[in-house]
């Protein structure tokens, strides 16, 4: 299993949570100003757009092309008293799996923050095309107001991009050279991918 990178740097979303972005070495971002056209009405229809993406509610494995995705959604009770007043209620984070050729690729947690506490949250993925490459963009959100989980992984499990988006107001445009995403007002990042082969 690929080794989890560090994060470049972090920024503290409204809410106070810290916000990290990872950049591997073959990825360049830019900051875009652009218009913002809200298409789908729905917080889970981010990736809608791209030629190849599927939602995952994660009762069972889902199939996108080569690729298999599994998300882990445990039951969450953090509202209400612990079960003993010396003890702390657990919130574990939801678990994204995705494998290919029934060999494990990545296995990574979602820390509570990005996804909520709902029952019904799902996770999208996509399909990325760069040259001859194949990449995997996961993207997990509860609800529009809440901080948003994105991670772009090459096809043999190593991360390429990863940050957590201050809310769920997002447009994802998919093209030859990566992905942009922008938010209602306009400003947003560029992702460029640079396959390494």
């Amino acid at each position: 299993m690929p080794v989890q990178p560090t994060m470049a740097f972090q920024e503290q979303s409204p809410g106070g949570m810290a916000l990290s972005e990872y950049r591997s070495q073959q990825v360049e971002v830019s900051m875009v100003r652009q218009q913002y056209i809200w298409r789908f009405p729905d917080a889970n229809q981010h990736l809608a757009q791209f030629a190849h993406h599927i939602q995952v509610d994660g009762t069972v494995p889902v199939r996108l092309q080569d690729f298999v995705i599994t998300y882990r959604k445990p039951l969450r009770f953090s509202r209400g008293p612990a079960p003993d007043a010396g003890s702390m209620v657990s919130r574990p984070g939801d678990e994204v799996q995705i494998s290919k050729n029934d060999q494990f690729l990545v296995t990574e947690s979602i820390a509570p923050e990005f996804t909520g506490e709902q029952s019904y949250r799902r996770l999208e993925v996509a399909k990325l095309k760069v040259g001859d490459e194949s990449y995997v963009l996961t993207v997990a959100n509860g609800f529009l107001h809440r901080p948003m989980w994105l991670a772009i992984y090459a096809a043999d499990g190593s991360a390429v991009y990863r940050i957590g988006l201050p809310h769920g107001h997002w447009q994802f445009t998919e093209h030859a050279d990566g992905i942009s995403m922008v938010d209602i007002s306009g400003s947003g990042r560029r992702v460029l991918i640079r396959p390494e082969h």
